[in-house]
């Protein structure tokens, strides 16, 4: 079960603004697709990132590590369509997740197997799911808060960026061997 946790920082105020932007998934995740084309009704535009997910996870605490990972994505797919003669984005959101037990990322088990003995090591224990977001805008959102915008998009560089971590304490019953087959 999920503890309570602290709202984000970030909310949608105007939901319609955003619906009506070109925005660009830098993901091929397809719970992100479903969360933002469906549940939220945006219609993103897929980009999935050629960023390199090899940063040190050992040198960072986890939290950078993801937040780094998500705007490495954004950032990567950014500067690929404005080198491609494309209009700078209006907006590219960039996610990366990670599971974190004892102050150590997790990576995604890579079949069954791996996966099996991941659920059982987190097995009646607590861990993070830990998120890290990036919106990078090319043209500087509008409103309260919302801070000036440079000149330099066309070559490259966004007007503005917001980054954040969305941190999720997870507590695991015990799993039985039947309850991880079952659920992989």
């Amino acid at each position: 079960r999920a503890r309570d946790r602290v709202p984000s920082p970030m909310t949608i105020v105007d939901l319609g603004a955003v619906r009506a932007a070109a925005v660009i998934l830098a993901s091929a995740s397809p719970r992100r697709v479903e969360i933002l084309n469906t549940v939220l009704g945006i219609d993103a535009r897929v980009i999935p990132s050629t960023f390199e997910e090899n940063l040190d996870k050992t040198a960072m605490h986890p939290h950078e590590y993801v937040q780094r990972t998500a705007h490495g994505k954004a950032l990567e797919v950014y500067r690929r369509l404005v080198r491609m003669g494309e209009a700078p984005p209006r907006l590219v959101i960039g996610a990366d997740t990670v599971v974190v037990a004892d102050g150590c990322v997790l990576e995604k088990p890579a079949d069954e197997a791996a996966a099996a003995l991941m659920l059982s090591s987190l097995s009646g224990r607590s861990h993070e799911v830990c998120t890290g977001v990036s919106l990078i805008y090319g043209q500087a959102p509008r409103g309260p808060g919302a801070e000036s915008p440079s000149n330099n998009a066309g070559e490259g560089a966004p007007q503005h960026e917001h980054n954040f971590v969305e941190v999720t304490a997870v507590d695991f019953c015990e799993l039985s061997t039947q309850a991880i087959e079952r659920y992989i």
